[in-house]
């Protein structure tokens, strides 16, 4: 048994215990400690005699029909009662040198087993329900850190599929590059294989983390624009700004990077004249502002907007910050994308 439900059953005891001696006060008011003397060592005998075999029958009829249970449940109150009883009776004549008749002790034999019918019941409801209350609570809570799982899980494959998206286009352009450099300038070539080697490790690296730091985030940034201004020349300008106090904020994995690509595909890459890419990292308002603007030519907001990156990207700062975080696209030419986040 265990040491919780033995306090349980002591503590309701005793609260019969002082029931049935106030009750029987009212015959007798000059008697009070004795009736209640009387009646702790008949409940606690009765109530754990009653607690010892509910303990032992209760799991093993837990599949049959309630009108069986309730029959079993009735014959262990009333065997109780009994067993108890008569350890009562004998601590009595032991302890207090009590004496009972025959008459007695048939009285307050059948005076105790209906108490062990009503209280029996009652206890066994009220624990019953408490027990049923308490594996409900278990089950939702359970219920919920299996849903925060696969929403965790969710994002991951969406982190996954956002790199699987992105990688390959920009990979298949990266190497066309390269392979127009190898022969004209083998350095730059062998240094965009590096900066391209840096990226994928950071995106393979990041696959099974949540969160990167704002720092490490803009580390890549400027390396991918490295190997986009390798293509565009100097049709591709950019300046990454940033308060040194925001560089350890942790942030979704792959979170700027994708907004600098769109800026460069939707604005940058279809202007023969190129254009600024401009990131910036500030505090404002006690949070952090993120922001990516580009000068690029003017696009299609609400297609940009529901783009498989943008909308990743918005799920996930939904799920890391829910209402706390934004994201806006503001104007065109220059265009700006901004997000808010709070500061920890």
């Amino acid at each position: 048994m265990r040491i919780k439900h033995i306090v349980r059953t002591f503590i309701y005891c005793l609260i019969v215990t002082v029931v049935i001696a106030a009750g029987l006060t009212f015959a007798d008011p000059q008697n009070f400690i004795n009736y209640l003397i009387s009646s702790f060592i008949f409940t606690m005998c009765i109530g754990y005699s009653i607690h010892a075999l509910s303990g032992f029958v209760i799991p093993r009829i837990e599949k049959l029909f309630t009108f069986f249970r309730l029959g079993i449940l009735l014959v262990v109150f009333l065997t109780g009662g009994l067993i108890g009883t008569g350890i009562s009776v004998e601590i009595h004549k032991l302890i207090l040198h009590y004496s009972f008749t025959m008459d007695n002790y048939i009285h307050l034999l059948y005076f105790n087993l209906l108490l062990s019918i009503i209280f029996g019941s009652v206890a066994v409801l009220y624990y019953t329900l408490k027990d049923n209350a308490e594996r409900m609570a278990s089950e939702l809570k359970e219920k919920e850190l299996n849903e925060e799982k696969l929403t965790r899980l969710k994002m991951k494959a969406e982190l996954e599929a956002l790199q699987a998206k992105i990688n390959p286009h920009f990979l298949f352009n990266t190497l066309n590059s390269i392979a127009g450099l190898i022969s004209e300038n083998p350095k730059a070539a062998e240094s965009t294989v590096e900066k391209l080697s840096d990226l994928f490790r950071y995106t393979l690296k990041d696959a099974d983390k949540s969160t990167v730091t704002i720092g490490e985030e803009l580390e890549i940034v400027r390396t991918y624009l490295e190997i986009e201004k390798m293509r565009f020349g100097d049709r591709l300008q950019y300046a990454i700004n940033y308060d040194g106090s925001m560089l350890d904020i942790q942030v979704p994995a792959l979170l700027i990077q994708p907004l600098v690509e769109n800026s460069i595909k939707h604005g940058i890459a279809k202007d023969i004249q190129g254009g600024n890419v401009l990131i910036e990292v500030r505090k404002i308002n006690n949070k952090c502002r993120i922001m990516v603007q580009d000068t690029g030519k003017e696009f299609n907001a609400v297609n940009k907007e529901n783009g498989f990156g943008m909308r990743s990207i918005q799920e996930r700062l939904k799920y890391m910050y829910a209402d706390e975080a934004a994201l806006e696209i503001i104007g065109s030419d220059p265009t700006q994308i901004v997000i808010t986040i709070p500061i920890p």
